[in-house]
Protein backbone atom coordinates (compact mmCIF):
# COMPACT_ATOMS: atom_id res chain seq x y z
CA UNK A 1 0.00 0.00 0.00
CA UNK A 2 2.66 2.56 1.03
CA UNK A 3 4.69 1.60 -2.04
CA UNK A 4 2.10 3.26 -4.28
CA UNK A 5 3.75 6.03 -6.41
CA UNK A 6 2.75 9.61 -5.61
CA UNK A 7 1.76 10.15 -9.24
CA UNK A 8 -1.11 7.67 -8.72
CA UNK A 9 -2.96 9.77 -6.13
CA UNK A 10 -1.58 13.37 -6.17
CA UNK A 11 -3.92 16.24 -7.07
CA UNK A 12 -2.68 17.79 -10.36
CA UNK A 13 -5.05 20.79 -10.01
CA UNK A 14 -2.79 22.81 -7.73
CA UNK A 15 -3.09 26.60 -7.40
CA UNK A 16 0.15 28.33 -8.30
CA UNK A 17 1.56 31.61 -9.54
CA UNK A 18 4.66 33.78 -9.39
CA UNK A 19 5.89 35.95 -6.55
CA UNK A 20 4.19 39.02 -8.02
CA UNK A 21 0.66 37.63 -7.65
CA UNK A 22 -1.34 40.17 -5.66
CA UNK A 23 -2.84 39.24 -2.34
CA UNK A 24 -6.33 39.95 -3.68
CA UNK A 25 -5.84 37.59 -6.61
CA UNK A 26 -4.28 34.96 -4.35
CA UNK A 27 -7.08 34.99 -1.77
CA UNK A 28 -9.78 35.11 -4.44
CA UNK A 29 -8.24 32.09 -6.22
CA UNK A 30 -7.97 30.08 -2.99
CA UNK A 31 -11.55 30.90 -2.04
CA UNK A 32 -13.14 30.23 -5.44
CA UNK A 33 -11.22 26.95 -5.93
CA UNK A 34 -11.67 25.80 -2.34
CA UNK A 35 -7.90 25.31 -1.97
CA UNK A 36 -5.91 25.55 1.25
CA UNK A 37 -2.58 26.45 -0.36
CA UNK A 38 -1.08 28.54 -3.13
CA UNK A 39 2.32 27.43 -4.47
CA UNK A 40 4.62 30.26 -5.50
CA UNK A 41 6.82 29.34 -8.46
CA UNK A 42 9.76 30.80 -10.32
CA UNK A 43 9.61 29.62 -13.94
CA UNK A 44 7.55 26.63 -12.82
CA UNK A 45 9.84 25.65 -9.95
CA UNK A 46 8.28 25.90 -6.45
CA UNK A 47 10.01 28.52 -4.27
CA UNK A 48 7.41 29.11 -1.56
CA UNK A 49 3.93 28.36 -0.30
CA UNK A 50 1.06 30.48 1.03
CA UNK A 51 -1.42 28.61 3.23
CA UNK A 52 -4.86 29.45 4.63
CA UNK A 53 -3.14 30.35 7.92
CA UNK A 54 -1.15 33.03 6.07
CA UNK A 55 -4.35 34.46 4.56
CA UNK A 56 -5.93 34.63 8.03
CA UNK A 57 -2.93 36.61 9.21
CA UNK A 58 -3.44 39.01 6.30
CA UNK A 59 -7.10 39.35 7.16
CA UNK A 60 -6.18 40.18 10.77
CA UNK A 61 -3.86 42.94 9.59
CA UNK A 62 -6.53 44.25 7.25
CA UNK A 63 -9.03 44.42 10.07
CA UNK A 64 -6.45 46.30 12.12
CA UNK A 65 -6.40 49.01 9.44
CA UNK A 66 -3.18 48.14 7.65
CA UNK A 67 -3.12 48.69 3.88
CA UNK A 68 -2.43 45.50 1.96
CA UNK A 69 -2.67 46.86 -1.56
CA UNK A 70 1.06 46.66 -2.16
CA UNK A 71 1.47 43.12 -0.78
CA UNK A 72 2.06 40.19 -3.11
CA UNK A 73 2.64 36.46 -2.79
CA UNK A 74 6.40 36.84 -2.48
CA UNK A 75 5.94 39.02 0.62
CA UNK A 76 4.04 36.48 2.72
CA UNK A 77 5.08 33.08 1.38
CA UNK A 78 6.91 30.55 3.51
CA UNK A 79 10.23 29.64 1.94
CA UNK A 80 12.06 27.45 1.14
CA UNK A 81 9.37 24.93 0.23
CA UNK A 82 9.82 21.19 0.73
CA UNK A 83 8.91 19.19 -2.37
CA UNK A 84 8.81 15.53 -3.34
CA UNK A 85 9.24 13.85 -6.71
CA UNK A 86 6.18 12.29 -8.32
CA UNK A 87 8.16 9.05 -8.56
CA UNK A 88 8.41 8.80 -4.76
CA UNK A 89 6.02 6.53 -2.90
CA UNK A 90 3.21 7.12 -0.43
CA UNK A 91 5.40 6.06 2.48
CA UNK A 92 7.80 8.95 1.81
CA UNK A 93 4.96 11.51 1.84
CA UNK A 94 3.64 10.13 5.13
CA UNK A 95 7.10 10.24 6.68
CA UNK A 96 7.70 13.88 5.63
CA UNK A 97 4.28 15.04 6.84
CA UNK A 98 4.73 13.28 10.16
CA UNK A 99 8.30 14.50 10.76
CA UNK A 100 7.67 18.13 9.75
CA UNK A 101 4.04 18.54 10.68
CA UNK A 102 3.06 19.37 7.09
CA UNK A 103 -0.54 19.15 5.93
CA UNK A 104 0.45 19.27 2.27
CA UNK A 105 3.50 18.68 0.07
CA UNK A 106 4.06 20.12 -3.45
CA UNK A 107 5.04 17.49 -6.03
CA UNK A 108 7.56 18.06 -8.83
CA UNK A 109 8.74 16.16 -11.90
CA UNK A 110 12.30 15.22 -12.81
CA UNK A 111 12.98 18.84 -13.92
CA UNK A 112 11.81 20.11 -10.49
CA UNK A 113 8.75 21.73 -12.07
CA UNK A 114 5.46 21.76 -10.15
CA UNK A 115 3.07 19.01 -11.31
CA UNK A 116 0.73 18.59 -8.34
CA UNK A 117 0.18 18.58 -4.61
CA UNK A 118 -0.60 15.97 -1.95
CA UNK A 119 -2.85 16.92 0.97
CA UNK A 120 -3.72 14.86 4.03
CA UNK A 121 -7.09 14.14 2.44
CA UNK A 122 -5.35 12.79 -0.67
CA UNK A 123 -3.31 10.44 1.51
CA UNK A 124 -6.44 9.25 3.30
CA UNK A 125 -8.33 8.71 0.04
CA UNK A 126 -5.38 6.84 -1.46
CA UNK A 127 -5.10 4.61 1.62
CA UNK A 128 -8.84 3.93 1.61
CA UNK A 129 -8.70 3.08 -2.08
CA UNK A 130 -5.73 0.79 -1.55
CA UNK A 131 -7.50 -0.93 1.34
CA UNK A 132 -10.62 -1.40 -0.77
CA UNK A 133 -8.57 -2.85 -3.62
CA UNK A 134 -6.70 -5.12 -1.23
CA UNK A 135 -10.01 -6.20 0.25
CA UNK A 136 -11.41 -6.95 -3.20
CA UNK A 137 -8.23 -8.80 -4.17
CA UNK A 138 -8.41 -10.81 -0.96
CA UNK A 139 -12.10 -11.54 -1.52
CA UNK A 140 -11.43 -12.59 -5.11
CA UNK A 141 -8.53 -14.76 -3.96
CA UNK A 142 -10.73 -16.38 -1.30
CA UNK A 143 -13.51 -16.94 -3.85
CA UNK A 144 -11.05 -18.43 -6.34
CA UNK A 145 -9.55 -20.68 -3.67
CA UNK A 146 -13.01 -21.70 -2.51
CA UNK A 147 -13.95 -22.57 -6.09
CA UNK A 148 -10.76 -24.63 -6.41
CA UNK A 149 -11.53 -26.46 -3.19
CA UNK A 150 -15.12 -27.08 -4.24
CA UNK A 151 -13.95 -28.42 -7.59
CA UNK A 152 -11.37 -30.62 -5.86
CA UNK A 153 -13.97 -31.87 -3.37
CA UNK A 154 -16.41 -32.54 -6.19
CA UNK A 155 -13.73 -34.49 -8.03
CA UNK A 156 -12.89 -36.47 -4.90
CA UNK A 157 -16.57 -37.15 -4.28
CA UNK A 158 -16.95 -38.26 -7.89
CA UNK A 159 -13.96 -40.58 -7.56
CA UNK A 160 -15.26 -41.91 -4.25
CA UNK A 161 -18.61 -42.83 -5.81
CA UNK A 162 -17.45 -44.09 -9.20
CA UNK A 163 -15.87 -47.29 -10.42
CA UNK A 164 -12.43 -46.53 -11.81
CA UNK A 165 -12.78 -48.77 -14.87
CA UNK A 166 -16.34 -48.41 -16.13
CA UNK A 167 -17.16 -44.98 -14.70
CA UNK A 168 -20.36 -46.43 -13.25
CA UNK A 169 -21.46 -45.76 -9.70
CA UNK A 170 -19.85 -48.08 -7.16
CA UNK A 171 -21.15 -50.09 -4.21
CA UNK A 172 -20.78 -47.15 -1.84
CA UNK A 173 -23.13 -45.10 -4.00
CA UNK A 174 -25.40 -48.14 -4.39
CA UNK A 175 -25.76 -48.55 -0.63
CA UNK A 176 -26.84 -44.92 -0.26
CA UNK A 177 -29.38 -45.15 -3.10
CA UNK A 178 -30.92 -48.44 -2.04
CA UNK A 179 -31.11 -47.23 1.56
CA UNK A 180 -33.03 -44.19 0.30
CA UNK A 181 -35.40 -46.27 -1.86
CA UNK A 182 -36.08 -48.73 0.94
CA UNK A 183 -36.84 -45.92 3.39
CA UNK A 184 -39.29 -44.37 0.92
CA UNK A 185 -41.01 -47.73 0.54
CA UNK A 186 -41.25 -48.18 4.30
CA UNK A 187 -42.60 -44.66 4.79
CA UNK A 188 -44.87 -44.17 1.77
CA UNK A 189 -45.14 -47.57 0.09
CA UNK A 190 -43.20 -46.46 -3.02
CA UNK A 191 -42.37 -49.48 -5.16
CA UNK A 192 -38.87 -50.19 -6.34
CA UNK A 193 -37.07 -53.02 -8.09
CA UNK A 194 -33.52 -54.32 -8.16
CA UNK A 195 -31.86 -56.09 -11.10
CA UNK A 196 -28.61 -58.02 -10.65
CA UNK A 197 -26.74 -59.43 -13.64
CA UNK A 198 -23.58 -61.37 -14.27
CA UNK A 199 -21.56 -61.81 -17.50
CA UNK A 200 -21.68 -65.46 -18.46
CA UNK A 201 -18.38 -67.37 -18.43
CA UNK A 202 -16.39 -64.17 -17.97
CA UNK A 203 -13.40 -65.97 -16.45
CA UNK A 204 -13.12 -68.06 -19.61
CA UNK A 205 -13.23 -64.86 -21.66
CA UNK A 206 -10.43 -63.27 -19.62
CA UNK A 207 -8.32 -66.42 -19.75
CA UNK A 208 -8.64 -66.78 -23.51
CA UNK A 209 -8.83 -63.17 -24.70
CA UNK A 210 -6.78 -61.39 -22.05
CA UNK A 211 -7.68 -58.96 -19.31
CA UNK A 212 -7.47 -55.86 -21.51
CA UNK A 213 -10.24 -57.20 -23.75
CA UNK A 214 -12.06 -58.30 -20.62
CA UNK A 215 -11.92 -54.73 -19.31
CA UNK A 216 -13.27 -53.49 -22.65
CA UNK A 217 -16.21 -55.89 -22.30
CA UNK A 218 -16.97 -54.57 -18.81
CA UNK A 219 -16.96 -51.00 -20.15
CA UNK A 220 -19.21 -51.89 -23.11
CA UNK A 221 -21.66 -53.81 -20.91
CA UNK A 222 -21.81 -50.91 -18.46
CA UNK A 223 -22.60 -48.48 -21.28
CA UNK A 224 -25.29 -50.82 -22.64
CA UNK A 225 -26.90 -50.98 -19.21
CA UNK A 226 -27.01 -47.20 -18.91
CA UNK A 227 -28.63 -47.02 -22.36
CA UNK A 228 -31.29 -49.49 -21.25
CA UNK A 229 -32.73 -47.59 -18.27
CA UNK A 230 -34.43 -44.29 -17.51
CA UNK A 231 -32.70 -41.17 -16.25
CA UNK A 232 -34.24 -41.79 -12.82
CA UNK A 233 -32.75 -45.31 -12.70
CA UNK A 234 -29.13 -45.94 -11.74
CA UNK A 235 -26.54 -48.55 -12.71
CA UNK A 236 -23.77 -49.77 -10.40
CA UNK A 237 -20.76 -52.01 -10.77
CA UNK A 238 -21.57 -54.49 -8.05
CA UNK A 239 -18.24 -56.30 -8.22
CA UNK A 240 -16.11 -58.17 -10.76
CA UNK A 241 -18.38 -58.95 -13.71
CA UNK A 242 -21.60 -58.25 -11.78
CA UNK A 243 -23.76 -55.15 -12.22
CA UNK A 244 -26.82 -53.88 -10.36
CA UNK A 245 -29.67 -51.66 -11.52
CA UNK A 246 -31.83 -49.74 -9.01
CA UNK A 247 -35.25 -48.81 -10.42
CA UNK A 248 -37.40 -46.38 -8.37
CA UNK A 249 -41.19 -46.50 -8.74
CA UNK A 250 -40.92 -49.75 -10.69
CA UNK A 251 -42.96 -52.91 -10.31
CA UNK A 252 -41.66 -56.39 -11.01
CA UNK A 253 -43.52 -56.48 -14.34
CA UNK A 254 -41.88 -53.21 -15.42
CA UNK A 255 -38.51 -54.47 -14.20
CA UNK A 256 -38.91 -57.51 -16.46
CA UNK A 257 -39.34 -55.16 -19.45
CA UNK A 258 -36.08 -53.47 -18.47
CA UNK A 259 -34.30 -56.84 -18.38
CA UNK A 260 -35.55 -57.51 -21.92
CA UNK A 261 -34.08 -54.22 -23.09
CA UNK A 262 -30.80 -55.04 -21.36
CA UNK A 263 -30.52 -58.41 -23.07
CA UNK A 264 -31.36 -56.85 -26.46
CA UNK A 265 -28.72 -54.13 -26.00
CA UNK A 266 -26.04 -56.63 -25.02
CA UNK A 267 -26.97 -59.03 -27.83
CA UNK A 268 -26.67 -56.15 -30.30
CA UNK A 269 -23.04 -55.65 -29.24
CA UNK A 270 -22.19 -59.09 -30.71
CA UNK A 271 -19.01 -59.43 -28.65
CA UNK A 272 -17.40 -62.75 -29.72
CA UNK A 273 -16.84 -65.28 -26.93
CA UNK A 274 -15.00 -68.21 -28.55
CA UNK A 275 -14.61 -70.17 -25.29
CA UNK A 276 -18.23 -69.88 -24.12
CA UNK A 277 -19.94 -73.28 -23.87
CA UNK A 278 -23.39 -71.68 -24.18
CA UNK A 279 -23.19 -68.97 -26.87
CA UNK A 280 -20.79 -67.68 -29.50
CA UNK A 281 -21.27 -64.13 -28.19
CA UNK A 282 -21.04 -62.59 -24.72
CA UNK A 283 -24.32 -63.03 -22.81
CA UNK A 284 -25.57 -62.25 -19.31
CA UNK A 285 -27.62 -63.98 -16.66
CA UNK A 286 -30.11 -61.77 -14.82
CA UNK A 287 -32.04 -61.95 -11.58
CA UNK A 288 -34.52 -59.37 -10.36
CA UNK A 289 -36.97 -58.67 -7.57
CA UNK A 290 -39.43 -56.00 -6.46
CA UNK A 291 -40.43 -54.34 -3.20
CA UNK A 292 -44.07 -53.46 -3.65
CA UNK A 293 -45.45 -52.25 -0.33
CA UNK A 294 -44.66 -50.88 3.09
CA UNK A 295 -45.41 -54.29 4.55
CA UNK A 296 -42.81 -56.11 2.43
CA UNK A 297 -40.29 -53.32 3.04
CA UNK A 298 -40.63 -53.72 6.80
CA UNK A 299 -39.91 -57.45 6.51
CA UNK A 300 -36.25 -56.75 5.80
CA UNK A 301 -33.59 -54.27 4.71
CA UNK A 302 -32.34 -53.26 1.30
CA UNK A 303 -29.56 -55.82 1.79
CA UNK A 304 -32.25 -58.52 1.94
CA UNK A 305 -33.66 -57.18 -1.32
CA UNK A 306 -30.27 -57.45 -3.03
CA UNK A 307 -29.92 -60.96 -1.62
CA UNK A 308 -33.25 -61.90 -3.22
CA UNK A 309 -32.07 -60.58 -6.59
CA UNK A 310 -28.82 -62.51 -6.09
CA UNK A 311 -30.71 -65.74 -5.47
CA UNK A 312 -32.75 -65.12 -8.60
CA UNK A 313 -29.49 -64.57 -10.50
CA UNK A 314 -28.16 -67.85 -9.14
CA UNK A 315 -31.27 -69.60 -10.45
CA UNK A 316 -30.67 -68.07 -13.89
CA UNK A 317 -27.14 -69.51 -13.89
CA UNK A 318 -28.29 -72.89 -12.65
CA UNK A 319 -30.96 -73.06 -15.33
CA UNK A 320 -28.52 -72.65 -18.21
CA UNK A 321 -27.37 -68.99 -18.18
CA UNK A 322 -28.27 -66.37 -20.81
CA UNK A 323 -31.69 -66.00 -19.17
CA UNK A 324 -33.72 -63.97 -16.69
CA UNK A 325 -35.23 -65.17 -13.41
CA UNK A 326 -37.47 -63.37 -10.91
CA UNK A 327 -37.16 -64.03 -7.22
CA UNK A 328 -40.08 -66.08 -5.95
CA UNK A 329 -41.45 -66.47 -2.43
CA UNK A 330 -40.48 -70.17 -2.48
CA UNK A 331 -36.77 -69.31 -2.80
Amino acid sequence: MIDQPISDFMNPDVLHGDEGTSIGQLVSAMYSNNQSAFIVCDKGVPVGVVTERDTLSILEKSLAGESLDALCAGDIMATPVHTLSESECMGEVIQVMKARGFRRVPIVDDTNSLVGIVNLTDIQSAMNGALERRGRDLENAVMARTAELQAANAKLEHLALRDGLTGLLNRRAMAAKLGELHSLCQRYGNWYSVILLDIDHFKLFNDSQGHLKGDAVLIDIGAALEDSVRISDSIYRYGGEEFLAALPETSGQDAMLVTDRIRDKIAALKIPHPESPTNEFVTVSIGYTQVSSRQTAFLGTWQHVVDRADRALYSAKQNGRDRVEEWAETE
